[in-house]
């Protein structure tokens, strides 16, 4: 793609002539359906585990455990630095070779002394708050996950798009600490055996990719000083992590310091429903950045922005029906997860349901659109702008409305993030068709249109809350998939005919 300025027009400049990095012919669909996979456990694994967690280690106990998380969520930011967004952008330009492995090299070495500085600060800061002394303990054990993602460089295999490898490890990960929990937590006292479970699957990753990224880099510890060039890049896309980890995660630091652990257990569940879907959701795109910025780095425009309108036209056609489900079963939902003790968080859940809608659209526009064509200041700044509300907001509304306001504005910084980005951006068609994803989404609203209709049929038969969730979703996929039969849509025809395709050749 040519290169352009932050309004989407073109400057002029030649495209880049760096060598395409191979990737073996991987399909972009192949890699999608292997991410999704990959998220789809990760949703499906805590949903096993987590009513079971819930009830044995009550609220209390899973607030302590989720404050923790927050807190260890900053130092395990500091600790990468951005360089795992940088690695991809920048890995996907490189050749393979020895050109790769002194890049790797720099950058693990880098990852090092920042992860060493942020255990640094993070002992400095539990020996002088005051407030961490009740949580010691459980962040201490949480902390051991910063040092192992560092080890794991799994960025590595984001470049070379080895989903395949990816999606297979992470499921034997999440079985042995399914497991795990099983065995050995049975009473309330067991939250701090939780928190190590937590972190055992960053331990199975690290041993098994610092194994396993031999075939693809040969990564030494390097002590020049070229290593700091790329400090000014990455701390670009720390300052944007920074800023996004703020937004997002203050909410639960600041409900457990303003109003204690019970309402920051209640959140913590709205939270965890609502990121696993937003996680499953970001699958479907993630697996491009590496494709994308190639494209972006070559000139290669129309190949750019043919993929990038595919992606976001497969997003939508999924996002919106989920969040209008998300949001008419949430009470279902919360039952099914978590007991009738957690019903408070109904509420907060449904709020969280908008915030998907801002938090995907965002998600797609800083990493598909400002990563790839070196937009990340633009990023960086609305995020900025999103933490600064997001915290403002949290000290006016969470005394008052507890869990629900810290849901709202979570809601608000999504949308600041994407509403700045598009504006920024300007001219959106210079990077998808616009007009195809409109049409989308005109399918998308009458999916959940049937949705909705399904959801209040059903609730008027009395059914509980497992049958009748069993039930709306059964529905809700097959009126979906009929209406999108019906109007021909070409995404959701390409999809079944690929399946029918695949069935044939077994």
């Amino acid at each position: 793609m040519s290169k352009t300025t932050e309004t989407g027009r073109e400057t002029g400049t030649a495209p880049q002539t760096k060598h395409r990095q191979k990737t073996g012919g991987k399909s972009i669909g192949i890699n999608a359906a292997l991410n999704f996979i990959k998220v789809g456990c990760s949703v499906i694994f805590p949903l096993i585990t987590f009513p079971y967690i819930s009830r044995v280690l009550q609220v209390e106990n899973i607030g302590k455990v989720n404050y923790g998380s927050s807190i260890i969520t900053y130092f395990s930011l500091f600790a990468a630095l951005g360089i795992t967004t940088y690695g991809v952008r920048e890995g996907a330009r490189k050749e393979k070779g020895q050109e790769f492995n002194r890049f790797a090299s720099e950058i693990f070495s880098l990852n090092l002394l920042t992860t060493a500085a942020s255990y640094a600060l993070l002992f400095i800061l539990l020996l002088t708050v005051p407030k961490f002394r009740d949580y010691r303990t459980v962040i201490l054990i949480l902390s051991t996950a910063i040092i192992l993602t560092t080890l794991g460089i799994e960025w590595v295999n984001t470049v070379y798009e080895d989903f395949l490898y990816i999606t297979i490890r992470s499921l034997a990960a999440q079985v042995i600490c399914l497991a795990a929990m099983f065995i050995f937590i049975h009473r309330p006292e067991d939250y701090l055996k939780y928190a190590w479970i937590t972190v055992m699957s960053s331990g199975i990753i690290c041993i098994t990719n610092w194994i396993y990224c031999r075939r693809y880099v040969r990564i030494r510890i390097l002590f020049s000083s070229g290593i700091f060039r790329h400090l000014y890049p990455m701390f670009i896309f720390f300052a944007n992590s920074l800023a996004i980890t703020i937004y997002v995660s203050s909410d639960t630091t600041m409900l457990g310091w303003i109003a204690g652990d019970y309402y920051t257990g209640l959140y913590s569940v709205a939270v965890k429903i609502y990121q696993l879907v937003k996680y499953l959701l970001t699958a479907i795109y993630t697996v491009t950045i590496p494709r994308l910025s190639r494209y972006a780095g070559l000139g290669e425009r129309e190949n750019y922005r043919k993929l990038l309108t595919q992606i976001c036209s497969f997003v939508v056609l999924l996002l919106v029906p989920c969040m209008t489900g998300l949001a008419v079963y949430a009470r279902n939902i919360i039952l099914i997860l978590s007991g009738d003790s957690y019903l408070p968080a109904v509420r907060s859940l449904q709020i969280l349901s908008v915030a998907l809608l801002f938090a995907v659209g965002s998600g797609v526009v800083v990493n598909c659109i400002n990563t790839p064509n070196g937009f990340e200041k633009t990023s960086l700044s609305a995020t900025i702008c999103a933490a600064a509300v997001n915290v403002g907001l949290n000290i006016i509304l969470i005394p008052i409305l507890r869990h629900d306001g810290a849901a709202l504005t979570t809601v608000l910084a999504e949308a600041i993030v994407l509403v700045i980005c598009l504006v920024r951006l300007g001219d959106i068609n210079y990077y998808l068709n616009v007009r195809e994803v409109l049409t989308q989404i005109v399918y998308a609203a009458a999916g959940s249109a049937v949705i909705i209709g399904i959801s209040i049929v059903i609730g008027r038969t009395g059914l509980s809350a497992l049958p009748s969730l069993a039930l709306g979703i059964v529905l809700s996929v097959c009126g979906y998939g009929i209406l999108l039969a019906a109007g021909r849509n070409r995404y959701f025809m390409s999809a079944v005919s690929a399946v029918l395709r695949r069935k044939k050749q077994t």
